[in-house]
């Protein structure tokens, strides 16, 4: 994973540690105006294959929000290996 990819993923997390409930495209938009990174919706999806699958956030394609343990990991509160 690059340093890009990381920053990438790790603002997904924290992005939706902070919104309850965020669409695809509430999130592309959080990612631009707050994190400064530019990305497409399918992008997006792709990076919350990866968190959805170990248990750090929930996702149908369209919406998406962070579980009670991906919000410890996205507030440093809890490490999960491979993602802080």
């Amino acid at each position: 994973m690059t340093e890009h990819e990381y920053r990438r993923r790790n603002a997904v997390l924290a992005t939706l540690s902070f919104d309850p409930l965020a669409t695809i495209s509430t999130l592309r938009s959080e990612m631009e105006t707050v994190h400064g990174i530019a990305c497409s919706a399918d992008l997006l999806r792709a990076d919350l294959a990866r968190p959805k699958e170990i248990g750090l956030v929930r996702s149908d394609g369209h919406a998406a929000q962070c579980t009670e343990r991906g919000m410890d990991v996205a507030r440093l509160r809890a490490k999960f290996p491979g993602w802080n």
